[in-house]
């Protein structure tokens, strides 16, 4: 009995320290939308000049336990693959200030304040992966899926919608 006891102990200490570290987290995208050009409006070489396209900001943020260091490999949003530069965030909360207009601001919390460790993620330029069934499957399934190693083992986390921000109108 003790011997039947001791070895279920050790199995379940050992999945355990196996597993994943414990992490939250926080994903916005904010639409940045171009001004308007005037009809007909020519470049120095008589071209037409057309609307540039609109594009995305995104807030990412990973929070996890002071003394678990991980590496941030790539970000995949929607299906699509970048490349990613970590910052770690040195007070919490974090805000974002949506201005409006001069006189009407808003405070938007993206991070509670937490004693965690919170890391940033900026988001590269985009990049061609293979991609296994697995992380197929995570990226069908989420909006945000980040690739990281821990411990010499590569490991993924997700999250299933991103919150969208007030877009940036530009004049």
């Amino acid at each position: 009995m003790k011997k039947t006891l001791f070895f279920f102990l050790t199995i379940a200490m050992g999945l355990v320290s196996y597993g994943q570290p414990a992490m939250k987290v926080f994903g916005f995208e904010q639409e940045v939308l171009p001004g308007t050009i005037p009809a007909n409006v020519k470049d120095e070489n008589g071209n037409t000049v057309r609307k540039a396209a609109a594009k995305k900001n995104y807030f990412i943020y990973l929070s996890l336990k002071k003394n678990c260091n991980i590496t941030p490999q790539q970000v995949f949003i929607r299906g699509k693959a970048f490349t990613v530069e970590t910052k770690q965030v040195k007070n919490t909360p974090v805000e974002y200030v949506n201005s409006k207009t001069s006189i009407d601001s808003e405070e938007i919390v993206l991070v509670p304040s937490t004693s965690n460790k919170v890391i940033e993620l900026k988001i590269n330029e985009p990049v061609g992966v293979k991609k296994s069934a697995k992380l197929k499957k995570l990226m069908h399934n989420n909006d945000l899926v980040i690739s990281y190693v821990w411990k010499t083992r590569k490991y993924f986390t997700v999250l299933k919608q991103l919150k969208t921000l007030e877009p940036i109108l530009n004049e």
